[in-house]
C-alpha cells in the first residue's frame, strides 16, 4: 500500500501540482493579497485583454478641462492667477450651463499673483480721493470701496467668491500616506489638524457595519493638502484625487473610492461628482468582516474590493474623452452643446506638469482621464468587478481542470495530448475572455491556464523521463520479437507486463527445417543466410499477426510462445492457426524455390499447451524474455516426434482438448517421450475445422479405425485400414509408419502386457 502510494504517476503529479495552485490562489484570497507574482500576471493578461479591445466609450457624460500646451502657452506657466480661474468656473457655468464640475488640481497655497498692500492703499487713496472730490466723503462709502478694492485686487477673494456661488462643484485635494513626507516633516501638529479641518464636512457618516472596520486594511491618510480656507466653500463638495498604482509594476488598475483619515472616512473626487450627478443623495458605506462591500449613493449601489476600491474598465488610449483647452473655453471656442449638461473635469494634460500615469494603456496618461474613466465606469455600472462568488469559482476551476487533465493526460498520446491540452486553453480562455468584455467579471486566467500547462508540462516530462523511458524500454526489449500490435498494448498499459518470472498457462510452440545440415551444405553461407532470413521472416511474421512471441532464432529452429506477454484464452488455437499458415507459406515458397533453383524446405513443428514460466531470465548485462518449463519441453519432443511419423505439425492432448472445436486434428499415437514416464496422446494439426474435405474426413474415420485394431493388437484388421487412408491420402507418411508397424508386431507380437504406448528412443 505504502509503495503503491509513493510511486508516481501522471495523476499523482497532476494531484500535487493542482493542490499547490490551489493552496497559493486560497492564501492569496483569504489574505486579500493582490501581490504575487502569479496575480500579477493574471493583471497583465486582463490588460492585454483590454488594450487588444481597443476604445469602447459609448456616452459623452464626461469631458475634460484642459491645462494644456495651448493654455500654458496663453496664459504662462502654472498656476495660474486665481481670477482666470474663476472667470474660467465662470463661463462653465453661465456660458456653457455643465452639470458637474470637479477640480483634478488643489489650491492649498495663496495666489502669489496678488497685489501687494502698498498697492492696495495707493488705489484705495485714489478712490477715496476722487469720492471726496466728487463731495460724498461718507464713511460707509469708504468702507465699501475698500471691501471692492480687496475683492478686485485679491483673487482669491475673487476665485473663492465664484465658487461660494454654485452648488455643482467638487473640489479636489488630496493625501499624503506617510507622515514622513518630505512636503509634511516640517509641518507642525497644529497645522496638520488645522489641514484636516478643512476636509472635515465631506467626510462619510452613514455606515453599516462601522464595527468591523477596525479589522479592515485601508488605505490610510496621514496628511491632507486641502484647498486655502478662502476657496473652501461650504457650498461646495470636496474629494481626495490620490492614485494608487499597483506596487508591482506601478500600473494604475484601481482607484480608491474611500481614504481613511484620523478614525474618518472620505470619498473621492469620483465617487463625490456621482453624488452630484444624481442630486446629492447621501453616501452611505457597508462594510463586512471582509471588509468594504458596496458604497451606495441613494439607491445606487456601487460594488468594491474589500478596500473601497474599483477595478477601472478604461475606454481606450489616452484623450479618448473629449478634451476642451481652458483658453478656448474662456474665449467660446467651443460649442455650447459639447459641453452643456456634461460632467466636467478640470485637470492637466500638458507634459510639462507630470501630471502622467502609467496605465494598461501605456506610459503616458493623463491623471484626469484615470478619473474621467473612473466617474464613466460608476455611471455606466461596469467597471471590473470581481465578487467573492467570482474568486471561489476561480478555486473550483483551478481544482477541477488541474484533475481533470490529470485525468486525461495521462491516457493520451503525446500529440493528442498536446491537441487536447492547446484546444482546453483556447476554450477557457476565449469562454473567460468573453465574460471580462461583456459581464465586467472573470476567473483567474493564470491560477488556471497555470495549472493546466503545469500539469501539461509535467505529465510530459514524466512520460518521457518515466513513463516513455519505460515504453522505450519495452519497445526496444520486445521489438525483436513481439508483433506491434502487442507492443502497442504493452506500451499503453505496462501493467500487463509483469517482469521476472511468473508462472501462466501458455502454449509453446517449437520448429525445425528438415535436413538443414544437408541443405546447408549445399549452399555457400551467403546464399544460406539469404534463403534462411527469407524464410525466417516469412515465419516470424505469421507468428507476430496472431501475436506470438517470438522466444529466440536457433540456427534455422524457431521457438516462440502464445499467451504472454499479453494473456488471451485462445493461445492454443492462435498456435495451430500460425502453423497451419506457416505450412501454408512454405508450399508457397517451395514453388518459388524450385523456379529459382533454391532448396526447397519442409519444416517440423510441435506445439504444446501447458503451465510454463515466463519472464526476463538472464544476468544484470544480459537477459532474454524466455519460456520454460516441463511445458517447453514437450513442445520440443514433439517437433522432434514429427520424424517418427513422417508429420509436419504435432500437439499434444493438452493442446487439442482447448482447440477441438475449431482445429481439424487426427488423434496420432500414445507415446512416451524421452524423460517422461506418463504417456502422452499426440495429435496431428491438419487444417481448420471449416476447411477440412470430405476425402479427408473419410481418411480420417478409416485412419481412427486402424488405430483402434492397431491398440487390440489386430494387425491385419488394422494394416487394411491404414492402406485405405494411404490410397485417400496420397503420400501420407502417418498411415505408412503404421503399416509398417503393424507388420512388424505381427511378426513379433508385444505381447498381452502392452498398453498400445509407443516409446521415443531420441530427443
Amino acid at each position: 500500500m505504502i509503495k503503491f502510494i509513493f510511486k508516481l504517476s501522471g495523476l499523482k503529479i497532476s494531484i500535487l501540482i493542482t493542490l499547490v495552485f490551489v493552496a497559493i490562489y486560497g492564501s492569496a484570497f483569504l489574505r486579500y493579497s493582490s501581490d504575487s507574482f502569479l496575480e500579477l500576471l493574471d493583471k497583465q493578461i486582463v490588460d492585454y485583454a483590454v488594450r487588444y479591445r481597443g476604445t469602447t466609450l459609448k456616452s459623452d457624460t464626461v469631458a475634460v478641462v484642459a491645462i494644456d500646451t495651448k493654455s500654458i502657452d496663453k496664459y504662462g506657466q502654472w498656476p495660474w492667477k486665481r481670477n482666470i480661474m474663476a472667470k474660467l468656473l465662470h463661463e462653465l457655468q453661465t456660458h456653457y450651463k455643465i452639470k458637474v464640475l470637479g477640480y483634478d488640481v488643489v489650491f492649498s497655497e495663496r495666489d502669489t499673483n496678488d497685489v501687494t498692500s502698498e498697492q492696495v492703499l495707493e488705489r484705495f487713496y485714489q478712490k477715496a480721493k476722487k469720492k471726496l472730490k466728487d463731495s460724498q466723503p461718507i464713511v460707509g462709502d469708504l468702507k465699501k470701496i475698500q471691501s471692492d478694492i480687496f475683492t478686485e485686487v485679491n483673487n482669491d477673494a475673487k476665485f473663492g467668491a465664484e465658487l461660494s456661488k454654485w452648488g455643482n462643484i467638487v473640489l479636489g485635494y488630496f493625501f499624503y500616506f506617510n507622515f514622513n513626507d518630505a512636503q509634511t516633516k516640517h509641518l507642525q501638529d497644529t497645522e496638520k489638524e488645522e489641514f484636516s479641518s478643512r476636509i472635515e464636512h465631506s467626510e462619510i457618516k452613514i455606515i453599516q457595519g462601522g464595527e468591523n472596520l477596525k479589522h479592515i486594511r485601508l488605505p490610510e491618510g496621514k496628511v491632507v493638502e486641502a484647498n486655502v480656507p478662502m476657496l473652501n466653500s461650504k457650498n461646495n463638495l470636496n474629494g481626495f484625487f490620490n492614485i494608487v498604482p499597483d506596487r508591482e509594476d506601478g500600473v494604475i488598475r484601481n482607484v480608491p473610492l474611500i481614504i481613511r483619515h484620523n478614525g474618518m472616512y472620505f470619498p473621492s473626487l469620483a465617487l463625490q461628482m456621482v453624488r452630484l450627478y444624481y442630486d446629492n443623495p447621501p453616501i452611505k458605506m457597508v462594510v463586512n468582516e471582509g471588509g468594504i462591500e458596496a458604497v451606495y449613493l441613494g439607491k445606487k449601489r456601487i460594488n468594491t474590493a474589500s478596500d473601497g476600491s474599483i477595478m477601472i474598465n478604461f475606454r481606450g488610449n489616452a484623450f479618448t474623452f473629449p478634451n476642451y483647452s481652458v483658453y478656448d473655453i474662456i474665449n467660446h471656442n467651443i460649442p455650447l452643446e459639447k459641453l452643456k449638461g456634461k460632467m466636467v473635469l478640470l485637470g492637466a494634460t500638458e507634459m510639462g506638469l507630470y501630471d502622467l500615469r502609467i496605465t494598461p494603456f501605456g506610459t503616458v496618461f493623463p491623471g484626469v482621464e484615470v478619473h474621467a474613466n473612473a466617474i464613466d465606469n460608476l455611471i455606466n455600472d461596469d467597471y471590473f468587478y470581481r465578487s467573492d462568488f467570482v474568486h471561489f469559482l476561480s478555486f473550483l476551476l483551478i481544482l477541477f481542470s488541474g484533475l481533470f487533465v490529470g485525468i486525461v493526460l495521462p491516457k493520451l498520446r503525446a500529440l493528442s495530448g498536446l491537441i487536447f491540452s492547446v484546444l482546453f486553453l483556447l476554450g477557457y480562455f476565449t469562454t473567460n475572455l468573453w465574460f471580462l468584455y461583456n459581464e465586467g467579471s472573470w476567473t483567474s486566467f493564470v491560477y488556471v491556464l497555470g495549472v493546466i500547462l503545469l500539469n501539461w508540462f509535467a505529465i510530459v516530462m514524466y512520460r518521457f523521463f518515466g513513463e516513455e523511458k519505460d515504453k522505450r524500454f519495452i519497445k526496444g526489449a520486445f521489438s525483436q520479437y513481439l508483433s506491434p500490435k502487442v507492443i502497442e498494448k504493452l506500451v499503453n498499459d505496462p501493467s500487463m507486463l509483469k517482469l521476472g518470472g511468473e508462472k501462466r498457462e501458455m502454449t509453446a510452440f517449437f520448429s525445425d527445417i528438415q535436413g538443414f545440415s544437408t541443405i546447408s551444405e549445399s549452399l555457400t553461407p551467403e546464399e544460406l543466410v539469404v534463403l534462411l532470413n527469407e524464410y525466417l521472416t516469412a515465419m516470424t511474421d505469421i507468428i507476430m499477426k496472431y501475436d506470438g512471441t517470438i522466444d529466440k532464432f536457433e540456427g534455422d529452429a524457431i521457438i516462440a510462445f502464445f499467451g504472454a506477454p499479453i494473456a488471451y484464452p485462445d493461445h492454443a488455437t492462435r498456435a495451430c492457426m500460425a502453423s497451419i499458415e506457416m505450412q501454408e507459406k512454405l508450399a508457397e515458397m517451395r514453388i518459388k524455390w524450385k523456379k529459382q533453383d533454391k532448396p526447397e524446405l519442409y519444416v517440423r513443428m510441435g506445439i504444446n499447451t501447458g503451465e510454463m514460466v515466463v519472464g526476463n531470465m538472464g544476468s544484470a548485462y544480459r537477459m532474454d524474455y524466455t519460456i520454460m518449463g516441463d511445458a517447453v519441453n514437450l513442445a520440443s519432443r514433439l517437433e522432434g516426434v514429427n520424424k517418427q511419423y513422417k508429420t509436419e505439425v504435432l500437439i499434444s492432448e493438452f493442446s487439442f482438448e482447448q482447440v477441438k472445436d475449431t482445429i481439424a486434428a487426427r488423434e496420432l499415437d500414445l507415446i512416451r517421450v524421452v524423460g517422461k514416464n506418463e504417456p502422452i496422446r499426440i495429435y496431428e494439426v491438419q487444417s481448420k475445422v471449416s476447411d477440412v474435405s470430405p476425402k479427408k474426413k473419410k481418411a480420417n474415420q478409416f485412419f481412427s479405425k486402424g488405430l483402434e485394431f492397431y491398440r487390440q493388437q489386430k494387425w491385419e484388421e488394422a494394416a487394411k485400414y491404414f492402406i485405405h487412408t494411404n490410397k485417400l491420402l496420397v503420400g501420407d507418411g502417418a498411415s505408412k509408419v503404421f503399416f509398417n508397424r503393424c507388420k512388424g508386431y505381427k511378426k513379433n507380437n508385444p505381447g498381452k502386457n502392452w498398453d498400445g504406448v509407443f516409446q521415443m528412443i531420441n530427443k
